[in-house]
């Protein structure tokens, strides 16, 4: 277990966690929430140097944990994740120093670096799709499928780079940027979380969906939603996009009752991780109904952006941060076979305080970005950062513990 993760991409996608709050807080200062290389700044800050890239990270573990299958190759795809850092951060200097060749050649960076990432996994994957298990195929499919979405977005991106440097027509920034956003925000980072919750969903609760055919349904609908919705998006078809819109509706209602049926029958006394959980399904709902109001003329689209970034996808990695996390920083401290508890070393005041000022900038940013309010975005970036102030804190008292520990166990 020691050494798994890339320490160096890690500790970027927590920083990226910290300023993203920052360059919120100058959208809302700025008071303009349209299109601007900020807004797209803190849209890449959030999806690419936050999310995907400790996504990327821990993935390195996760892929053969989940397939069961080995990985020979993984040193190759770990040090692509510090060339996927390279390229984002590159990419997020373009962005906020307004410089279109810094874009492109950050886009360029991050996209290859994904390409030899995901030549990499496969190798577990395709040993997992020959397996007997037929669980181990259904995850390597789930997998397959989820990558592919974020190599497509991806190469997307990289072409709207070059056409913003005048390399490639302009035309093609007209509405694909729109099908690039929903394969990326559901494709790629959607699908992630759901995939991967319905393996975690044990640790943190101590319980199992006792439903899986709601669980298939609900991701084959997300699916279908999504690539109905991209297809609408591309082609500006306002029917087609709604109808694909609508499906993420039905999906994400599917998982929100998924998650809070497991929930509601949780063992496990450490309830921060579950209360994020279940905020971050109402969330996705939430997210799933602004981008249908969006699709037929409102102007929700920027809340629904938000809503799925922060709201859904961002209240999920900070809960499996807060328990999955902690418990492999336990592991990698004390030993794979350590049972330590990660309430154990979390300083609890300061974790419901976590969740309280994340939530309260996920709700306020939402309500600020419907309602066109730079002053209510503001205070939920203040929160925000607080709520990432607090995060590190608790991470930072949780390993002086666990070492603690290690100590006056030998």
């Amino acid at each position: 277990m020691r050494g798994w993760i890339p320490p160096f991409p890690f500790a970027l996608g927590i920083l990226s966690f910290g300023l993203s709050w920052i360059a919120l807080f100058e959208i809302a200062r700025g008071g303009s929430f349209g299109p601007s290389f900020l807004t797209f700044g803190w849209l890449h800050i959030v999806a690419l140097g936050w999310i995907s890239l400790i996504a990327l990270s821990v993935l390195l573990h996760a892929v053969p944990e989940f397939l069961d299958a080995p990985w020979k190759s993984r040193p190759v795809a770990r040090a692509c994740t510090l060339f996927f850092a390279a390229g984002v951060a590159l990419l997020l200097v373009g962005f906020f120093c307004t410089s279109v060749n810094i874009v492109q050649i950050g886009a360029t960076i991050t996209m290859l670096a994904l390409i030899v990432y995901m030549i990499a996994t496969i190798e577990p994957l395709r040993f997992a799709m020959k397996s007997t298990d037929r669980v181990s195929r259904a995850v390597a499919r789930a997998f397959s499928g989820t990558f592919a979405f974020f190599l497509l977005t991806a190469l997307l991106g990289t072409a709207f780079a070059y056409a913003l440097a005048g390399h490639l027509p302009a035309a093609w920034l007209q509405n694909l940027p729109h099908a690039h956003a929903i394969l990326g925000l559901g494709g790629w980072l959607t699908m992630l979380v759901v995939g991967v919750s319905a393996r975690t969903m044990g640790p943190i609760a101590g319980a199992r969906a006792r439903r899986p055919l709601v669980h298939i349904i609900g991701s084959s609908t997300l699916m279908l939603g999504i690539i109905i919705g991209a297809i609408g998006a591309a082609m500006a078809n306002t029917p087609t996009t709604i109808i694909g819109c609508a499906l993420l509706i039905i999906g994400t209602l599917s998982y929100a009752s998924d998650i809070i049926d497991v929930i509601a029958r949780a063992t496990v006394l450490h309830r921060p991780p579950q209360v994020l959980m279940v905020f971050a399904a109402s969330f996705a709902v939430i997210a799933a109904i602004l981008a249908t109001c969006a699709a037929a003329g409102k102007p929700t689209a920027n809340a629904a952006i938000f809503a799925v970034l922060i709201g859904w996808i961002g209240s999920a990695i900070l809960a499996h941060i807060h328990h999955i996390g902690v418990r492999l920083l336990l592991t990698n401290i004390r030993g794979e076979d350590d049972e330590t508890r990660p309430e154990q070393v979390l300083t609890t005041p300061i974790t419901w305080t976590t969740v309280a000022l994340y939530e309260a900038a996920a709700i306020l940013g939402t309500i600020a970005l419907i309602t066109v309010t730079p002053l209510t975005l503001s205070i939920a970036s203040i929160a925000g950062f607080l709520a990432f102030v607090t995060t590190i804190t608790n991470l930072a008292k949780a390993q002086t513990k666990a070492r603690a520990l290690s100590i006056s166990f030998l």
